[in-house]
C-alpha cells in the first residue's frame, strides 16, 4: 500500500515505504551502478575493446546499426570525455549516464531508508505513447548516427 498517491494527467506518482517489496529495485540499481562506475574507472577498456568483433550490420550494409559507437563511447566515458562519449551514441551513453544518476539516488534512498518513489502510466493510451516515444528516440538516434557519417 503506497504512503501517498497523486495523479497528474496520464501519470500516477506513488510513494512507497522503505520496507515495501519493490525496495529491492533501489538496492539492485545502487549495486549495479557502483559496479558500472568501478568498471569504467578500473578496467582497461581500450585493450578490451579490441576483443569486440566488428559490427556485422555495418559490414553488410555500410550503415551503422542502432548501437554503433557504444564501445567507443564507453571508452571515452571511462577516460572522462563525456561530451565525446555522447557523440558516439547519444541515446545509449545518455541512457547510461541517466541510469548512473538514478543509481546515486537509489543508493541514498536505500542508505537513509527513505520512501521509494514510483511513476506509473495510468491509461493504455499513455502506455502506447510511451512505447511510441521510445521507438522514436531509437530511430532519431539511428538517424543521427547515419547523418554523422558513421
Amino acid at each position: 500500500m503506497p504512503l501517498r498517491e497523486r495523479r497528474v494527467g496520464p501519470l500516477r506518482f506513488l510513494l512507497y515505504p522503505p520496507d515495501h517489496p519493490t525496495a529491492d529495485i533501489e538496492i539492485a540499481a545502487a549495486l549495479v551502478g557502483a559496479v558500472t562506475v568501478a568498471a569504467l574507472l578500473l578496467l582497461p577498456l581500450g585493450t578490451l575493446s579490441q576483443l569486440v568483433p566488428a559490427c556485422r550490420f555495418h559490414e553488410w550494409t555500410g550503415w551503422p546499426c542502432a548501437t554503433c559507437g557504444i564501445t567507443r563511447g564507453l571508452i571515452a566515458l571511462g577516460q572522462g570525455a563525456g561530451r565525446e562519449a555522447l557523440r558516439f551514441n547519444p541515446l545509449l551513453i545518455g541512457g547510461l549516464l541517466a541510469f548512473l544518476g538514478y543509481a546515486l539516488v537509489a543508493a541514498a534512498l536505500w542508505a537513509f531508508r527513505l520512501p521509494r518513489p514510483r511513476i506509473g502510466l495510468v491509461s493504455r493510451g499513455a502506455r502506447l505513447v510511451a512505447v511510441v516515444a521510445v521507438l522514436a528516440a531509437i530511430l532519431a538516434n539511428w538517424a543521427f548516427l547515419i547523418a554523422d557519417g558513421r
